[in-house]
């Protein structure tokens, strides 16, 4: 009796890559499918549809994907069109995104790009006026010498 029969074709184009608690893996993925991790992971995972790292799961790496679920942690970059960040989700990094959810709780530390934005700091222009404006301690200290 063999463990596949003719209709099976191994693993379905679109399946899942699960990374069980417990699982600490080293390397790269690349799928079109869904990457789901409650164990940990350090890498490079490229061309996911959905990447989701659950609450015990832990990343440290670069993402590219279509969609980022975070109730774990990451720490590294991340390029995906959706990002979000749940209740108990940490991200540490940099991203670039379309769309970015942070719900209550969720934290991000680090840089967030939005992809084609038409946004543009003018912080850049002004900077050196404010720091004329802004007396330092040690200026006033000269000052009364």
């Amino acid at each position: 009796m063999g463990v596949f029969n003719k209709s099976d074709k191994g693993s379905t184009p679109n399946g899942a890559t699960v990374i069980a608690q417990g699982t600490c893996i080293i390397g790269g993925i690349s799928t079109k499918g869904t990457v789901h991790i409650d164990g940990k992971f350090e890498g490079v995972i490229l061309e996911a549809d959905v990447i989701a790292i659950g609450q015990t799961g832990e990343v440290i790496g670069d993402i590219k994907a279509n969609n980022l679920i975070v109730n774990g942690l990451f720490d590294g970059k991340i390029d995906c069109n959706i990002v979000q960040i749940l209740e108990h989700g940490k991200v540490i990094g940099d991203m670039k995104y379309n769309e970015l959810i942070i719900e209550t709780n969720g934290k991000f530390e680090g840089r967030g790009i939005r992809k084609n934005s038409d946004l543009k700091s003018r912080y850049n222009e002004i900077e050196q006026k404010i720091s004329n404006i802004i007396v330092t301690p040690s200026a006033i200290a000269h000052d009364k010498s």
